[in-house]
């Protein structure tokens, strides 16, 4: 402010000599120089304030409308991630907290939110699996709006089983067996959560368990995840043999017939999952098939003891 006022002062240093000036106008003209100095001065300030208020408030409205927007672009990925689930997914950890397997499944599945991802993942893979594409979001889809991935409280009879306490909703039941391998734990958690939402998304209309439990091992297939011992089951024993391939006991051997009616006619899995949708009986695999299943059964068995040269 003195630099302001000693440069607004010089001027007055500056008159000519020759021009008369009294004292008593010279105090004059410098009490009105300076009057006019502090008068400009308030002017600034106040001009200052005023633009810094209004800056002020110009940078808080911007910043408001910033985090409006960032608020809003959330929201919009959580309502889309929200959408994509298209169910609820909950985890459960019902194993002792100081087990191997609790530990494992609370430090590497829980903490993380893999096992979240793990549901979402193998959920697709089924998904694209047993649904044309054109018949994602129709009527004809198994309708799911519940999942829960429970942690069992102790060792089941197989390495995953799935229940329906209440239509729509799906509880997928893992033995603490799989977290207590001393290897490939991961592996067998990946083959038992991809097991479990198989089932899950599989129509079943009272459609025989040897044919469910195949469907089953079918998919872990194609996604990789070979038959180990113990595997998956539903919810009952399976059916007993019969002259039809997909009567076999074995899920393996069940999973190959299908394999092979899938590569006959392309499409049949879906088919046959549609029509496990409505009643089932006797003709209900020679529907989806477009032909008597015994006519393949009998290339496949005849195909697969061929001697191999």
């Amino acid at each position: 402010m003195e630099e302001d006022h000693h440069h607004l002062t010089r001027p007055l240093l500056l008159l000519p000599t020759t021009a008369a000036v009294t004292p008593a106008t010279a105090a004059t003209d410098i009490t009105n120089t300076s009057n006019t100095f502090v008068d400009v001065g308030n002017y600034s300030n106040e001009n200052y304030h005023d633009n810094s208020t209004k800056l002020v408030s110009s940078n808080s409205k911007i910043l408001l409308r910033l985090f409006s927007v960032a608020v809003v672009g959330i929201l919009s990925l959580w309502a889309n991630q929200e959408a994509s689930r298209g169910f609820e997914i909950h985890i459960e950890n019902r194993a002792p907290t100081d087990s191997v397997a609790s530990r494992r499944f609370q430090l590497m599945y829980v903490s993380n939110d893999r096992a979240t991802r793990l549901v979402l993942g193998t959920s697709k893979f089924v998904e694209a699996i047993l649904y044309p594409i054109s018949s994602i979001s129709q009527p004809n889809k198994e309708e799911v709006n519940r999942v829960t991935l429970r942690l069992a409280g102790r060792n089941l009879t197989h390495t995953v089983t799935v229940d329906s306490f209440k239509e729509h909703e799906f509880v997928i039941n893992l033995s603490p067996s799989i977290l207590e391998l001393e290897t490939d734990f991961d592996h067998a958690m990946l083959r038992a959560v991809q097991q479990g939402m198989a089932r899950v998304w599989l129509h079943d209309n009272n459609a025989p368990k040897s044919l469910l439990n195949g469907m089953v091992e079918y998919i872990s297939r194609l996604a990789g995840l070979g038959a180990v011992v113990g595997g998956f089951s539903g919810d009952g024993d399976l059916a007993e043999s019969g002259d039809s391939c997909w009567m076999d006991e074995d899920p393996v051997a069940v999973a190959h017939f299908l394999s092979y009616c899938e590569e006959k006619r392309r499409g049949f899995i879906q088919q046959l999952n549609l029509a496990m949708k409505g009643r089932w009986n006797d003709r209900t695999v020679d529907d989806a098939l477009g032909m008597p299943a015994q006519h393949l059964c009998g290339s496949y068995v005849s195909q697969k003891h061929l001697p191999v040269d």
